[in-house]
């Protein structure tokens, strides 16, 4: 069987950015929310939980698919999702090109654009990639049923659903699918409401069709609905986005983590920040391009381009006025991407017709590709320089897995939870106790390695100055004992200092049970070991809550399933059109 052209050239795009992204995270360095992100999964399939405080579970499932297969917790299997869904979204690029501009050249250059975005290279964490793949996937379904096939709302619908379950940031953009929508219906006569003969019309299958979509979204996303319900049933709490963005459940528990305020100030601070420094700074061409492609893609296609200039406003209307972090503002290089493709082989068109548009694309590859090596030698460094990278990299090939491992509290607790995540560690704030109870554990004592890791003088090790002072004289304190009852036998340079001391303990193996009952961090016990540290486990009671439950489950495996096929759905997509 003959393969398509089209088909090779978008799986090249699509190696391409899957190496460029693979390059990239294993050398970025993995900040505090991220290491929170890469936590969570750990074991989260076979622990069996419905969804999470902290975020929807798809994400998360994802990710201990990769754990799973990549033997534990590493840059790249943390990140696999990011890396995969972000390449492969090249294609949807394409499509949705395509499908706007009707030009194929715009369409590959649209999604070569974005496999090399520096932008994109540089914050391809997190789960904000994965759930963008599946909003791109449900534009290009939304675009279908908008020229006219309504069933492909239901695409639309369960690709939007998908992506809210990876990361509920999508939802923003439902403002700009109503929006457009309603006027698109209003002026074709194809929506749920229009004028005719001067009474207002309603239409019955516009009605069916949103309703079905509707009952499409529910469903997705019922694994989230039936674990907020049971918690709340059980405990009176529900997760971070119930409480604290709607106002349902104890907002005690999540004291301190409120969402911050939107302020104008800020909004306009981000943006300004975004447009003007770090735009250039990652992707001037596509930013350029982008702007100038604008302008053409409005005069081809009007709904088409305000839909994607309204993902972008609604995206940026509300997260820049609360937060800056790089991650969520993937999005915007997608969109660009898109109207530069179509931008560049318009000017082309209109103003270089002259010369040959191959010679034109053979700049764009040798720009595009200074710019990608230029971002890559930036990242590069960035894994030598952080701690919590070069500690992992020690402790795996220097730390035997019966170790105890006690660390200085002095040490931001996110960096060695997920550095230890498989291993023996203890805060150091515990350690007192558990001396005073060593000879208490039953069983024939052992003597078991001991590792005690410092903070280094002058650093605050992860820490916020005053969370560094607050702890600073007991750490201190700690660490002058085991200075004096263990040998130092390394030091780790980064942005910050560590110090490795070794000694043994003579001890029954039955402490470890003890030390691994401490491993929590954000609300979640450390590779869900010990279930009944979670502070959302909850226990269905009822016969309708246990029915509730198992259905739940088998929508969310459905969901999972799903989402791994979606990467196909692109290739299969580009073959259909091909024929």
């Amino acid at each position: 069987m003959k393969i398509p052209k089209v088909v090779v050239y978008s799986l090249l795009i699509v190696l391409l950015g899957l190496a460029l992204r693979t390059i990239s995270a294993h050398y970025v360095d993995i900040g505090s929310d991220e290491m929170i992100y890469s936590l969570i999964p750990y074991n989260i399939i076979s622990a069996e939980r419905l969804s999470t405080v902290e975020q929807a579970p798809l994400y998360f499932y994802l990710v201990d698919i990769g754990y799973k297969i990549g033997g534990g917790i590493s840059l790249i299997s943390t990140r696999w999702p990011s890396i995969v869904f972000g390449a492969v979204a090249s294609i949807v690029i394409f499509l949705i090109s395509l499908e706007l501009f009707q030009h194929k050249k715009a369409a590959y250059v649209s999604a070569f654009l974005f496999a090399l975005s520096g932008f994109a290279l540089r914050w391809n964490q997190e789960m904000d990639m994965t759930s963008y793949f599946f909003a791109l996937l449900s534009l290009y379904f939304f675009i279908l049923a908008l020229k006219g096939n309504q069933k492909r709302l239901y695409f639309a619908a369960l690709f939007l659903a998908l992506g809210a379950l990876a990361k509920p940031i999508v939802l923003l953009f439902v403002p700009a699918y109503l929006v457009i929508l309603i006027s698109h219906g209003w002026k074709t006569k194809s929506g749920l409401l229009h004028r005719q003969d001067g009474k207002f019309v309603y239409n019955k299958n516009a009605g069916k069709a949103l309703l079905i979509a509707g009952i499409i979204m529910v469903l997705v996303v019922m694994p989230v609905l039936v674990y907020n319900y049971l918690l709340y049933q059980e405990k009176g709490m529900t997760d971070y986005y119930f409480t604290v963005l709607a106002g349902v459940g104890q907002s005690s528990v999540y004291a301190g983590q409120e969402a911050e305020l939107w302020t104008l100030q800020r909004f306009l601070g981000i943006t300004k920040g975004f447009f003007s420094d770090a735009m250039p700074r990652y992707d001037a061409l596509i930013l350029i391009l982008g702007f100038l492609g604008l302008g053409f893609a409005w005069k081809k296609e009007k709904y088409g381009t305000a839909l994607l200039v309204l993902t972008i406003a609604s995206l940026l209307l509300y997260l820049a006025g609360k937060m800056g972090s790089p991650t969520h503002y993937v999005w915007i290089p997608i969109v660009l991407s898109i109207f530069a493709g179509y931008g560049l082989v318009r000017i082309h068109e209109r103003v270089t017709s002259k010369i040959k548009f191959r010679y034109v694309l053979a700049l764009l590859v040798i720009l595009m590709s200074i710019n990608a090596i230029s971002v890559l030698k930036e990242i590069i460094p960035l894994r030598a320089s952080s701690i919590q990278n070069v500690l992992h990299d020690y402790a795996a090939e220097n730390i035997p897995a019966h170790a105890i491992v006690v660390m200085d509290p002095r040490i931001y607790r996110g960096i060695y939870a997920w550095v230890f995540y498989n291993k023996h560690y203890l805060e150091g704030t515990y350690f007192p106790e558990l001396a005073q109870n060593l000879n208490n554990f039953p069983g024939q004592k052992q003597e078991i390695p001991l590792y005690y890791i410092e903070c280094g003088p002058g650093k605050n090790c992860g820490w916020k100055p005053e969370d560094y002072q607050r702890i600073y004289s007991f750490g201190e304190e700690l660490s002058s004992f085991f200075r004096q009852r263990t040998e130092k036998i390394s030091e780790l340079n980064a942005v910050d200092k560590f110090l490795i001391y070794k000694g043994s303990l003579l001890v029954s193996p039955a402490v470890y049970e003890t030390i691994d009952r401490t491993h929590t961090h954000w609300y979640t016990p450390v590779g869900w070991k010990y279930l009944d540290a979670a502070v959302d486990n909850y226990t269905p009671r009822t016969l309708l809550d246990k029915l509730l439950n198992k259905f739940a489950f088998l929508i969310l495996y459905a969901d999972v399933l799903v989402a791994l096929g979606a990467l196909a759905v692109p290739f299969y997509i580009l073959a259909r059109r091909s024929d």
